[in-house]
């Protein structure tokens, strides 16, 4: 078994990623449900921009799951949806 030595910042910055890719993770498989089970009468952008919104209502999009959508192409600058 081994040890790591690590100080209180790098053990709550890892835990804050963590937290960041989970959140993530549940946004893009929102995303991907909408996309599969959406009626084709209702915008597909528009929905998961909601999906966004609501994410965000719920204050669960930290800066660093803005950071990751942006890096993954889900959000632009403007965090709109592309």
């Amino acid at each position: 078994m081994k040890r790591f030595i690590v100080t209180e910042e790098q053990l709550n910055t890892f835990v804050e990623t963590k937290k960041a890719e989970k959140i993530f993770y549940q946004i893009v498989g929102d995303l991907y449900t909408s996309r599969k089970n959406l009626n084709e009468n209702l915008s597909l952008a528009k929905h998961n921009q909601t999906i966004i919104d609501n994410y965000r209502r719920k204050n669960l999009v930290t800066p660093k799951v803005d950071e990751l959508l942006i890096k993954r192409g889900i959000l632009d600058e403007n965090r709109q949806i592309i």
